[in-house]
């Protein structure tokens, strides 16, 4: 036991956020009256005075979009769950722990009933109540009342290290999993807090050689620093193939054995995948988008091995023992450094990638309180998306919020503005598709049983025109895309799922009409047909103007059923003139191409 190093006289000030993504300083539970008489501790409690916190990215992430899939923030929120401190009052339940012992704070608190708990791996309870993730209040206050089982004792440790330890255990869990052996070569994907951490890991555990990879020049250098024999890999915007051989370049032509993928980013796992050796893992410690593609069939061919983590469990002692041993340096990894009432300021730092922070640190060492702390939201960045870890999900009532997911006003204009852009393309697609295939229908009946014998000449003629299409069209549809992805990618809810449905539909519609187009293209060449004159659009067009509503009502009652059959075989002739177009579109006639992983099979 230690002896107080400050005796809990300052009022409980916490960081809170909000679903307007306002950041603010204010006072908060547990007052310091009741800290001073140890009341409102449960069974089985301590009360902690806190003296080091680490801004996690999640912990941005709630700040600037409110939430993390369905872990929303809906009210008042404290932020923070990387902290360390202090003892400051015990339950009389509580024997393994005094005033004045320093620990550092597991943030998490379990039911132990289901499986998960039972059987040791308590970070799947689908009951936890996890710090800092809505509707939990974190741990970015003076005091917290927490479960004693939960904190873990770290000595003479600094706090600053104890807070690190919760980092630390995200990589450690990691390497376990992964199963990274002695003179393995390793790499690294992302080089933010988790990523540099599992680096020194992967350092200690005796990978070698080590490849680390980031867009941003500072963090390689930054890696580099606090790892000399890491192999460092500026990531440029290439295919995930074009990717994974120059990152197979950057080993010295060593495939490696395990990828330790730390940002989440669609890309970059895929590269990883294309770069690790036949039986060899990707191991993905990031959190990004709900859906993902990723190179099945090169998984499939090279038994590539794609796992992933959700937290930790069971890793603070080791953590406690690295550290202590000094097998594990994380002082490096801390560029900046607040007191608890200049949190704001913090948070601003963390947020800005042009200020090269890597882990900002907020400690509770000043006396004085702002009056006025108060930031609006301001516009996020998302390549914080990169360094944000796993944030716990919630059963139950986070569940039935999922359905609920927080829109901003920023968030719900960038939706208005997609699904326009969404709309006009596809009307315009669907409007040359229409054109293309009423022309194609009038010969439809005639070219359908002579298409099957000319497959073959047709086919050339097809790859030829959808060739031409692709190479004219593809940059700009493609361009189109990733910024209508980008978009897309902020919205949530009603709107969300409206959005992306409308994202799905572009590109079939664009699909359908290149066929659509190529097959008129056909029809029209082998039938030798020409367009209708312009005295014939005018005539029809004229026709169809005149023609008033109640005629056409009458017209559709008179309608006989000899003319509904004829009508609907000409329909199902049509149908099947598409589907053979299609057919030849896809070149299953001759068997399909398929992308580059085919040369791999």
């Amino acid at each position: 036991m230690s002896p107080l190093e400050v005796e809990p006289t300052k009022a409980n000030i916490g960081v809170f956020t909000n679903p307007a993504h306002d950041l603010w300083i204010r006072e908060t539970e547990p007052t310091v009256e009741s800290v001073k008489k140890a009341e409102g501790l449960n069974k089985g409690e301590v009360t902690i005075a806190i003296k080091s916190t680490g801004i996690c990215g999640s912990d941005v992430h709630f700040w600037h979009h409110g939430c993390i899939g369905p872990m929303i923030v809906e009210g008042e929120h404290v932020l923070g769950h990387e902290s360390a401190g202090q003892v400051v009052a015990v339950h009389p339940s509580v024997t393994h722990l005094q005033v004045g012992d320093r620990v550092a704070i597991e943030p998490n608190v379990i039911c132990n009933e289901c499986e998960p708990c039972l059987t040791g791996r308590y970070n799947g309870c689908e009951k936890v109540q996890f710090l800092s993730t809505p509707p939990v209040p974190g741990l970015l206050r003076r005091y917290v009342n927490h479960p004693a089982i939960w904190c873990h004792k770290i000595g003479n440790m600094t706090y600053e290290n104890g807070s690190m330890l919760e980092p630390l255990s995200v990589a450690l869990a990691g390497l376990q999993r992964a199963k990274v052996e002695l003179g393995d070569p390793v790499l690294v994907c992302g080089a933010g807090p988790i990523g540099l951490i599992t680096l020194l890991c992967a350092k200690a555990a005796g990978a070698c050689p080590l490849v680390i990879t980031d867009i941003d020049e500072g963090r390689l250098k930054f890696a580099k620093d606090i790892c000399p024999s890491v192999i460092t890999h500026k990531v440029e915007r290439i295919s995930a193939e074009d990717s994974a051989k120059a990152l197979v370049a950057s080993f010295g032509g060593i495939e490696p054995t395990v990828a330790i993928e730390c940002t989440g980013v669609e890309s970059s796992i895929a590269a990883a995948i294309w770069a690790v050796k036949f039986g060899g893992k990707v191991f993905v410690v990031g959190v990004g988008k709900n859906e993902m593609n990723f190179p099945f069939m090169r998984c499939s061919t090279r038994e590539v091995d794609l796992q992933f983590q959700y937290r930790y469990c069971n890793t603070w002692p080791r953590a406690i023992r690295l550290v202590e041993n000094g097998v594990i340096d994380l002082t490096k990894l801390v560029t900046h450094r607040f007191k608890l009432e200049d949190a704001l300021d913090a948070f601003k730092t963390a947020a800005d990638p042009k200020t090269g922070a890597i882990k900002v640190q907020i400690q509770n060492t000043s006396s004085r309180l702002p009056v006025s702390s108060f930031i609006h939201h301001t516009q996020p960045n998302m390549s914080l998306m990169a360094v944000t870890r796993p944030v716990l999900r919630q059963s139950g009532a986070l569940s039935r919020m999922a359905a609920r997911r927080f829109e901003s006003s920023v968030t719900a204009k960038g939706a208005e503005a997609a699904k326009e852009t969404a709309s006009k393309a596809a009307s315009k697609t669907s409007s040359t598709a229409s054109n293309a295939t009423a022309k194609a229908t009038e010969a439809a009946k005639e070219t359908i049983t002579k298409t099957s014998s000319t497959a073959a000449e047709y086919t050339a003629k097809a790859s030829q025109g959808l060739s031409r299409v692709t190479s004219a069209a593809g940059p700009a549809i493609s361009g189109a895309a990733k910024g209508l992805a980008n978009s897309l990618g902020k919205v949530g809810g009603r709107t969300g799922r409206l959005v992306g449905f409308v994202e799905r539909q572009v590109p079939h519609v664009i699909y359908y009409s290149k066929v659509g187009a190529e097959m008129s293209k056909i029809v029209f060449h082998g039938q030798k047909m020409s367009p209708p004159s312009v005295q014939t659009v005018q005539s029809y067009w004229q026709r169809a103007l005149n023609q008033q509503p109640a005629s056409i009502i009458q017209q559709a009652r008179n309608v006989s059923r000899a003319q509904l059959i004829a009508g609907g075989v000409v329909v199902a002739e049509c149908l099947g003139f598409f589907t053979v177009g299609e057919m030849l579109g896809r070149f299953k006639i001759i068997g399909y191409h398929g992308e580059g992983t085919a040369a791999h099979h």
